[in-house]
């Protein structure tokens, strides 16, 4: 049955981030300050049935506005629904199919082609698949994605040894030699605010892997995740040895009780210090302090990165990229 939905054309305001705020499918990448952060062109819209909002839509665009494009720092962008926990579950599926119905197909209607980066609470995309189902028209395909998450409450005890984190246990043998000997030699991790040296690292690191970053890319990077950190949206950690010299960083964005691993970055010639683990093992009871319960690392779909984030023992968690051409 055909439900009636219009949307309507908003701006990334304080409604729209308390929309994001109280959205199952709400993220740091959809909020105002990190899309404002990337200076990018966007169309975003409110999924209305009367005057009631049923769903949030940020569509990344090309400059002429006429094909959706998406971006790499934006991991999810696409649907955002509204709480639904006071529907059962029948009633839930048939207003999230319904909304996401009149969205696919407004959007496939109105852009020549489309990129969507779903949120991994979107299983159902029956609604993408079924536009133009019986006709030439055009029609979205999927590519499923994988991420890793990481349950980090158990961390805010700070009595638990590390041999009892189920965190530690589910950790691979290698990955759990790295964090013993990161703690033997008195690797630390502390807050930090250099950003520029951040960059930098990031360049060197990137370069290893034969790619080239150019100095301005490196120094809007720079900006993006300083700005950031200064709207306490994002947290930056460094980590150094036992003598101080910093070996690795990492930054994490922050989205209610979760935190999601963003930009990483390492100094070459600190290989073997075992900064590169801890940065990331011991900034998890830093996050719970502040409250995070679950650690998003991410992205495993890259061979050089998957198989270390899946070391620290997280879930595999799928999620849709969906294309119209």
């Amino acid at each position: 049955m055909k439900h009636k939905f219009t949307l309507v054309p908003t701006e990334l305001d304080t409604d729209w981030d308390n929309f994001v705020a109280n959205s199952p499918q709400g993220t740091p990448f959809v909020h105002s300050d990190f899309i404002a952060a990337l200076a990018l062109p966007y169309h975003a819209y409110y999924c209305c049935k009367g005057n009631e909002k049923m769903a949030a839509v940020l569509l990344i665009t090309d400059e002429q506005g006429q094909s959706v494009v998406g971006h790499h720092d934006v991991i999810h962008d696409g649907i955002m629904h509204r709480d639904t926990q006071h529907l059962n579950k029948s009633q839930r599926h048939s207003e999230h199919f319904a909304v996401q119905e009149a969205i696919a197909q407004y959007i496939a209607d109105k852009y020549e082609t489309v990129y969507l980066k779903l949120h991994p609470s979107i299983t159902d995309i029956r609604a993408f698949l079924w536009v133009n189902y019986h006709n030439d028209g055009p029609k979205y395909s999927a590519v499923p994605r994988y991420t890793s998450t990481v349950d980090i409450a158990e961390f805010s005890d700070e009595q638990l040894q590390k041999e009892h984190l189920l965190s530690y246990q589910n950790s691979s043998v290698s990955r759990r030699q790295e964090i013993r000997y990161g703690l033997k030699k008195g690797v630390s991790i502390s807050n930090s605010d250099k950003f520029d040296t951040f960059a930098k690292f990031y360049g060197l690191t990137m370069a290893r892997q034969g790619i080239e970053i150019s100095n301005c890319k490196l120094d809007a990077l720079s900006k993006q995740v300083s700005q950031l950190a200064a709207q306490s949206r994002l947290v930056m950690f460094q980590a150094q040895d036992s003598e101080g010299a910093i070996g690795s960083f990492a930054t994490f964005l922050i989205h209610n009780d979760t935190a999601y691993y963003f930009y990483g970055a390492n100094n070459p010639t600190m290989r073997d210090s075992h900064t590169g683990t801890a940065v990331l093992w011991q900034a998890f009871p830093e996050l719970a302090k502040m409250g995070i319960t679950k650690l998003d690392l991410e992205g495993i779909n890259s061979p050089q990165r998957g198989w270390f984030k899946l070391s620290f023992g997280g879930d595999i968690t799928p999620y849709f990229h969906l294309r119209l051409q």
